[in-house]
């Protein structure tokens, strides 16, 4: 017996410093806790198990601007702006399942909301943790409140430094592509100009050719001036040299391409402006032009291309 009683007081005084050690580390969490809840810094929101506010503190009521007694039969479950922010769902996992969650971060406004009809709106950042009991169930949940306006209204003059840039680049861009539109059309206007193919009288072209012969004009004549043969049917055409300086091989070979191409049409081309210095370049180069007729005006050569185009109507 003595065993028996000696046994039962080691037990009782183990199970008290059992339990006293869980006071103390209770009495640790409650500290922390009370010292969370108690801040100036961090706003927070504690709700019963079926969502009504059961307690703010000094933080909450400086950041939305508003009393505890004004918020006392706030509900989060039942809150429009919660829901229209798409948020319930989360604060429904929260009360329902017990499980910690992060929101995303809103713009709140407490006198949106009937139940408060006061206060002042904020920018928060915010997470909700549960508190259950030993069988599971949430007997509370903690909402903590993080403002971050000065954040947002940096993302928020970000976002429109971007739109104002965007806009200034859409209009730059469209200015540069009507410049870009007007300078090509520009451009081939010069080179419509500079290649011209003239109509003089039925079936008779002239194409007067002003300064040097390159690639590109060499080119570009041999097109206009072949467009111009089949959609006028001529059956003469009169190369104006008048306004070239100096001719070379290469501006020699372009022409020859061009006489041999509109008589494969069936058109007959004259060289017409024949200068006394084009004339010592054409010898010079050892340029074969006697199938070709060469008038020194373009008068003379018009009127040799009236007279064969008469003829050939008479026949």
């Amino acid at each position: 017996m003595a065993e028996s009683s000696e046994y039962s007081q080691q037990d009782a005084e183990s199970e008290l410093a059992q339990l006293r050690k869980r006071v103390a580390e209770l009495e640790v969490e409650s500290r922390r806790f009370r010292a969370l809840v108690g801040s100036n810094v961090v706003s927070v929101q504690v709700y019963r198990a079926d969502g009504l506010t059961a307690e703010v503190n000094s933080a909450y009521e400086k950041l939305w601007q508003v009393k505890a007694a004004d918020v006392a039969e706030y509900n989060v479950l039942a809150d429009p702006q919660i829901r229209a922010f798409g948020i319930t769902p989360l604060v429904e996992r929260v009360f329902n399942q017990g499980v910690a969650m992060h929101m995303p971060s809103i713009r709140y406004d407490p006198q949106e909301t009937e139940s408060i009809s006061a206060g002042q709106a904020a920018w928060v950042a915010s997470a909700m943790a549960p508190v259950v009991d030993p069988a599971g169930q949430v007997q509370e949940v903690i909402h903590i409140h993080l403002p971050v306006g000065e954040l947002m209204q940096s993302e928020e003059e970000l976002r429109e430094q971007n739109r104002r840039l965007e806009e200034a680049v859409r209009v730059r861009t469209a200015e540069l592509e009507s410049k870009l539109a007007l300078i090509g059309s520009q451009q081939q206007a010069i080179r419509d100009l500079s290649v011209p193919v003239l109509q003089l009288w039925t079936r008779v072209l002239a194409l007067p050719l002003i300064g040097h012969i390159d690639a590109d004009r060499g080119k570009l004549m041999l097109e206009s001036l072949l467009r111009a043969v089949t959609e006028s049917r001529a059956e003469c055409v009169l190369i104006d040299v008048t306004g070239v300086p100096e001719v070379d091989v290469e501006a020699i070979a372009y022409l020859r391409d061009a006489i041999r191409a509109t008589g494969l049409l069936g058109s007959r081309c004259m060289l017409v402006g024949i200068s006394p210095t084009m004339a010592e370049s054409l010898v010079a180069l050892d340029v074969p032009l006697e199938r070709v007729p060469t008038f020194a005006t373009l008068q003379d050569g018009l009127r040799e291309a009236l007279t064969m185009t008469s003829r050939a109507l008479r026949t």
